[in-house]
């Protein structure tokens, strides 16, 4: 399947976005809010690369949604993407989208989808791709039929380079998911392994590798950087609790939470080593050592209720969801105050 897409709208209006763009920018502060439009309830920021492009998705029904890239000026919607619904999950220096429309996973290049399941036939989806278009996900492999038993489908992640799909395997369970990918080519997610738990992962060097847990039965890595520094969630010892860890030179490091108790996830992180999260409720950048919570580090006296940050990129700036205190969402992209 390859489209070619000529929409750029100027209103989404119909699918709960209004589209305008302002920065608020107050002496002192040490983060910039750019609003780049309402986004209806349900909607998500999925990615953004080093121009401060952003991808993401509006949910239209329980069961479809549709994609939408901002590239710097202006949001595309793509609708559905010809299908029957679009997810735009990731995006690179080059802008190239991955994501899936229906159950197959695409990339978008020069203005054209191009599904991937014509060359390996991976219904499932994409969820990141790097800058050399290697492209990394979940695909589900075909149900074994045994006499009148059909076996149920797992869910295997895969790395997708040059119309070649390769199943990177699992830690010994049924079913893995790749979440991301570096420049490098090490990729990270998580798998079930023979204990039927679920462990992070690292896959490099043809291995994936178990990263371990903080102590309990659980853990999921969602970002990596070009220094093999992983980011993710795990449970603690004795406890179903979860907090944000890195893992970095062999070693797993509780990040903690705003407030001491309180769960927390860490969802990227850039070359300078800057993580974004969340801890309860709020969103929350983490440097130096130190877990800050975003609202304090925006203007005195602003509009946002809180920020729920996706991801970060090597400029230091944040892609997320705002949340005004009028009660709207909006995507918002905050940039270091200069």
């Amino acid at each position: 399947m390859i489209m070619h897409v000529e929409k750029i709208v100027a209103s989404l209006l119909i699918f709960g976005i209004a589209l305008f763009s302002h920065a608020e920018v107050s002496a002192g502060e040490l983060y910039t809010v750019r609003d780049i439009g309402e986004i209806m309830a349900g909607g998500t920021v999925e990615d953004v690369n080093n121009e401060g492009q952003i991808v993401g998705t509006i949910p239209i029904s329980m069961t479809r949604n549709h994609g939408w890239w901002f590239d710097g000026k202006r949001v595309i919607d793509f609708g559905a993407c010809g299908g029957v619904g679009c997810r735009i999950m990731g995006i690179n220096a080059m802008a190239q989208l991955v994501g899936n429309i229906g159950r197959a996973a695409f990339i978008f290049v020069d203005g054209k989808f191009i599904d991937i399941s014509l060359f390996a036939n991976p219904p499932g989806m994409a969820l990141a791709v790097n800058d050399a278009s290697v492209i990394v996900g979940w695909y589900t492999l075909i149900p074994v039929v045994e006499g009148q038993m059909k076996a149920p489908s797992e869910r295997h992640a895969f790395l997708y380079r040059g119309r070649k799909l390769t199943d990177l395997g699992t830690l010994g369970g049924k079913e893995s998911v790749a979440t991301a990918i570096n420049n490098h080519g090490q990729v990270v997610g998580y798998s079930s392994t023979y204990q039927d738990e679920t462990h992070a992962f690292v896959y490099m060097q043809d291995q994936m590798i178990d990263l371990g847990t903080l102590g309990g039965t659980e853990s999921r890595a969602n970002g990596i950087n070009d220094r093999g520094q992983v980011v993710g969630v795990a449970r603690v010892a004795g406890s179903n609790q979860e907090y944000a860890f890195l893992y970095s030179d062999g070693n797993m490091t509780n990040l903690g939470s705003l407030i001491d108790g309180e769960a927390s996830m860490a969802l990227d992180i850039n070359q300078s080593g800057y993580i974004v999260g969340k801890s309860g409720s709020q969103g929350f950048l983490y440097r130096d050592g130190t877990m800050q919570d975003l609202r304090t580090m925006l203007t005195q006296g602003t509009k946002w209720e809180s920020i729920s940050p996706c991801c970060i990129n090597n400029s230091n700036q944040i892609a997320g969801i705002g949340i005004a205190r009028d009660g709207t969402q909006h995507i918002v992209l905050l940039s270091p105050a200069q």
